[in-house]
């Protein structure tokens, strides 16, 4: 009724992870409405270990993205809504970099396939990424692992760990065409959002 193209959530609520069945309704309305679901944590669930460092933001933020991606995933909410658009923050963590452990253990063990008739990657290649990863060579991976089609200009404004100038991050990145990098710079967000680029 408001005309919202996206909505911003954090990667669990209240301790309840956003791939629990009890949402299976609202991923059903959010993939009939496609709206764009960017996923931003809000902290670290245990955070003890975390606490000096800044290790609660470097490691945490990462490690909740990571394991709200693994959720969606092995939960079956990207096998029962293929439709869904999500938007991870920080480059979607560890697991964008990370992804052969999950697929090693898909082929080795029947209780992590129970869920999912594809591989894990196939479902993670369905996800979306920001930049905010500081560096041009892991910003060249996602790039090169998912497609410059997956990967939008993130900046984490108005946060301390943020990126300063994020369209340089981009243009240091080799090989990427001007194309590519206009997509990522807003012609990914703006497709994916329905807007005229």
């Amino acid at each position: 009724e408001l005309g919202f193209r996206g909505i911003e959530m954090a990667t669990h609520i209240e301790g309840i992870e956003i791939s629990s069945p009890v949402y299976d309704g609202f991923w059903e309305e959010v993939e009939q409405l496609g709206l764009v679901v960017f996923l931003h944590p809000t902290g670290f669930t245990e955070p003890m270990r975390l606490m000096d460092h800044y290790f609660i933001n470097t490691i945490g933020h990462p490690l909740e993205e990571t394991i709200c991606a693994g959720r969606l995933i092995f939960d079956g909410v990207m096998e029962r809504h293929p439709g869904l658009k999500f938007v991870f923050a920080h480059g979607g963590g560890f697991l964008p970099l990370y992804w052969g452990r999950f697929d090693h253990a898909y082929r080795a063990r029947e209780d992590v396939r129970q869920k999912l008739p594809k591989t894990p990657s196939e479902y993670l290649a369905m996800f979306n990424f920001d930049t905010m990863v500081f560096d041009p060579r892991q910003l060249g991976y996602l790039i090169d692992r998912y497609g410059a089609d997956h990967v939008l200009l993130g900046t984490d404004y108005p946060y301390d760990m943020g990126e300063s100038d994020p369209l340089d991050l981009i243009s240091r990145v080799t090989g990427l065409s001007s194309e590519d990098r206009d997509s990522i710079a807003g012609g990914n967000a703006a497709r994916l959002l329905g807007l005229d680029s």
